[in-house]
């Protein structure tokens, strides 16, 4: 989650765009989206494999407790 001062910069500069004041919680989902969709962009999505691969392993960890 951004910090409430890149909400609020976010807030002014979404104005200066469109004309359009956001409400808080508008703003922090739009920005938060807008986050996401820059990390997903620039970093990549995580593969499946990479998902598939970190439940094997906490699996791994559980059973071999007993």
């Amino acid at each position: 989650m951004l910090p409430q001062e890149a909400i609020q910069e976010f807030k002014t500069l979404y104005e200066k765009r469109y004309g359009v004041k956001l409400s808080d919680e508008e703003a922090s989902l739009r920005a938060n989206n807008l986050f996401k969709l820059y990390k997903i962009t620039y970093m990549g999505e995580p593969s499946i494999d990479d998902f598939k691969e970190k439940v094997v392993k906490s699996h791994d960890l559980n059973t071999n407790h007993n």
